[in-house]
């Protein structure tokens, strides 16, 4: 087509009639929008597809970042924590400098849309503005004028990720050609593209902290650059004001002592407020603790719940204002022995002829397995001694004593939990005085004083006499003399008493022709028993019963109530009072039937019958509500208050009943995450995790049981549940670590697509028009 403008500007065409004029220009308009919708679109696709193709091509994970530019994401490595999500987080955002445009150091792709920007330092048409993004509108061409291929590049500072560079011979300021520098990257804030000439590679461009790209000279390689703090402080904004994580106790030792385990471990002592350390046993249930209750404490000895002759694993975790530490490494005991014996009482010595005297005692409760034998010992001289052959034995004669001398005596239980304390010393006895007899006469043993109402029923075992030396006995009543007994038979009744009055009954053996043994003693207090309880009721409670009744006639005085609750299958349980007339019984099993009945115990050794028993009762078990409970105190964990999904971390509680159920759960919906038991103390230790299905962020973790009284107790505890998040080429979910912010990519994506197609059809369209 030939154009002649003539001079009063009309214009002649050549070649062209008015009516093919008309006809095309309705089509040139239609192409013009067509390449226009086509040019947005592929705009679009580029912006959202670019950073999403990349990641799912294995160079990186992206998500949307605030502005809704798309946030390149290294492919997470093996991590050498259980918390990988957790420590991946914390990590990210000190290797990426934030840009002016994006403060969470979201890195803009090359062909973004943004401000319109100036030329780059290198003279490259960054053609970007201060966020690094293109000028708005601005699309590169090719050399046939067509728009060019968007490259995005997916260089990152924060992954070793390999990218490929390049082509041989491309400038390295040019936006979108793969180089770490280019135009939106988060290596340099300001958009500048890096210094003309310098080498590039695969290598990440590490972060200067003033904001700027690599310095000249960096060459480039296949590992990461490091990553230096952005900004003048150097600060990660996710880990400010974390108090520092406790360590573990180390150098733990568990050593058997009688009767329990003594545990040392050695700990600085920093942000601690106490430790625990806690027995396994070895099918690895807890059987008991300790508590270390100040701040570098390096001991406590575990006493309730370690059985004799068993071995324990102990651990030990230290608690402080910032959480539970982890536990320690398992240490083993060796196997617990068991305490020693009490001492013996009532020892006393009667002499049998001017060089030996026999001296005798009263075993205490220790069970006769736990005492090997008894050693007597005289105060005046160490060598004068005697010892029994076995345990039950509660006698023995010391003989080589001088005549004339005044001894007293000691005995000694001695067991496989080592020596008993020395007992108090016998009265002092005078070898080859005037109770100095030829022939031994055996005293009585087993003396029992039974009280009654104003009297005592003394009861007695007669002693092994082989020489019939043993005529009869005498009981003698220390506080009324005139009350004396003689009798043939081991048994008297001493009437008249006053009740509620003390008594020490002697009772000896006499000689059948003369001479008698010695005295044996023990105290009675006459009295009234208790009236029997009536009214019995039970309340069943959670894993409880509360045992209500009206006392009887106090007779001459109630010491305690005693509550007995019991199961057909043999299971029981029992509660006491001093005073009141009601109790709470638990550590009973949910779901089994209870008959419950109750005896008061007088103060003077009568006790009131068994009263009837009350209805049965049937315990509830621990639930756990539906809603999150009002905790009213707090428990600990190892792991802090942020766990991983998965992560195994052990919790701990204190003040519930002892040996009761404790059900740890995960809100909002709840969860149910372990179901263990107290130990004797109303403390708890229990391995959980957090099941990956939990959503990420805030929860709260509740140990729903029950306390002394058969009421609902709960302890809560706040954690942070790592969030993991992946986005794929349309910004679904998937499993990174960085947080969900701004409009998905999809959306944007589908627009560009829409309009690329709305865009080749107005083309079709013109052409076909055209002819």
């Amino acid at each position: 087509m030939t154009v002649v403008v003539t001079g009063d500007g009309m214009r002649a065409q050549s070649g062209l009639t008015s009516s093919a004029a008309g006809r095309r220009g309705p089509g040139r308009r239609r192409a013009r929008t067509g390449l226009a919708l086509v040019t947005a679109g592929l705009v679009g696709l580029v912006v959202t597809g670019g950073p999403a193709f990349a990641g799912l091509m294995g160079g990186g994970t992206a998500s949307p970042g605030p502005s809704g530019a798309a946030v390149t994401v290294p492919a997470p490595a093996p991590a050498a924590s259980s918390k990988a999500p957790q420590a991946q987080q914390r990590t990210q955002p000190s290797n990426a400098t934030p840009s002016s445009a994006d403060p969470a150091g979201s890195k803009s792709p090359a062909g973004s849309t943004g401000p319109a920007g100036s030329t780059g330092p290198a003279g490259n048409k960054s053609g970007t503005g201060p966020a690094g993004g293109a000028a708005s509108g601005h699309v590169p061409l090719d050399a046939d004028g067509n728009p060019a291929d968007a490259v995005v590049d997916d260089a990152t500072a924060a992954g070793p990720v390999a990218e490929p560079g390049p082509a041989p011979g491309a400038p390295s300021g040019d936006a979108g050609a793969g180089d770490p520098t280019s135009a939106g990257s988060s290596a340099d804030p300001s958009g500048g593209a890096a210094p003309s000439g310098e080498p590039t590679g695969t290598e990440p461009a590490a972060t200067n902290p003033a904001g700027g790209g690599p310095s000249d000279g960096d060459a480039t390689g296949t590992e990461p650059a490091d990553a230096e703090p952005a900004g003048d402080a150097g600060v990660d904004v996710n880990t400010a004001g974390v108090m520092a994580a406790i360590q573990a106790p180390a150098g733990v030792v568990v050593v058997p002592v009688p009767g329990g385990l003594r545990v040392a471990w050695t700990h600085d002592g920093a942000g601690v407020d106490h430790y625990v350390a806690t027995a396994y046993d070895q099918q690895g249930s807890v059987a008991g603790s300790c508590l270390g209750a100040a701040a570098g404490t390096g001991t406590c000895e575990i006493r309730v719940g370690v059985a004799a002759d068993g071995s324990y694993t102990v651990k030990v975790v230290a608690y402080g204002g910032a959480g539970a530490s982890d536990p320690s490494a398992p240490a083993t005991s060796g196997v617990v022995v068991a305490g020693p014996p009490a001492p013996p009482t009532g020892v006393h010595a009667t002499v049998t002829s001017a060089t030996s005297v026999r001296v005798g005692w009263t075993r205490q409760a220790t069970p006769a397995a736990g005492v090997d034998r008894y050693v007597v010992t005289a105060v005046q001289d160490a060598s004068k001694t005697c010892a029994t052959g076995d345990g039950a034995t509660t006698w023995c004669p010391v003989t080589g004593l001088e005549p004339g001398t005044a001894y007293t005596f000691r005995v000694v239980a001695q067991g496989a939990g080592g020596d008993s304390a020395p007992s108090a010393a016998s009265a002092p006895v005078v070898a080859g005085g005037p109770g100095a007899q030829s022939t031994d006469i055996p005293e009585p043993v087993n003396l029992v004083v039974t009280p009654g109402d104003q009297k005592l029923l003394v009861e007695w075992r007669a002693p092994w006499d082989p020489d019939h030396a043993v005529g009869g006995y005498t009981v003698h009543v220390e506080e009324e003399p005139g009350r004396d007994c003689v009798t043939t038979h081991p048994t008297c009744t001493i009437e008249g008493l006053a009740n509620g009055t003390s008594y020490t009954m002697s009772v000896r053996s006499d000689g059948a022709v003369s001479r008698e043994s010695g005295w044996v003693t023990a105290t009675g207090t006459p009295s009234v028993a208790p009236g029997e309880p009536t009214a019995v009721t039970a309340e069943a409670k959670i894993e409880a019963i509360t045992v209500s009744w009206i006392a009887g006639a106090p007779g001459t005085g109630v010491a305690r109530f005693q509550a007995l609750a019991t199961a057909p299958g043999g299971d029981h349980g029992v509660c006491e009072t001093v005073t009141g007339d009601s109790c709470t019984i638990s550590g009973l099993k949910w779901g089994d039937t209870y008959s419950v009945t109750v005896m008061a115990i007088g103060r003077h050794g009568r006790n009131s019958a068994w009263s009837e028993p009350a209805k049965v009762a049937v315990p509830h078990e621990v639930t756990v509500p539906a809603d999150l409970p009002a905790g009213i105190g707090h428990f600990g964990g190892s792991s802090g208050d942020e766990v991983a999904p998965g992560e195994l971390f052990t919790v701990t509680g204190s003040g519930f009943a002892p040996h009761s159920t404790v059900k740890v759960a995960v809100y909002s919906t709840p969860i149910v995450l372990a179901t263990t038991m107290t130990d004797g103390a109303g403390t708890f230790s229990a391995e959980v995790s957090v099941p990956e299905a939990v959503k990420g962020g805030p929860h709260t973790l509740v140990a729903a049981g029950v306390d002394t009284g058969g009421e609902p107790r709960f302890l809560t505890m706040a954690v942070t549940v790592a969030v993991e998040y992946e986005a794929t080429a349309f910004g679904d979910a998937g499993g990174s670590v960085l947080a969900v912010t701004g409009d998905p990519v999809g959306r944007t994506a589908g627009a560009g697509a829409a309009l690329v197609i709305a865009g080749m059809l107005l083309v079709g369209a013109s052409r076909r028009f055209k002819h």
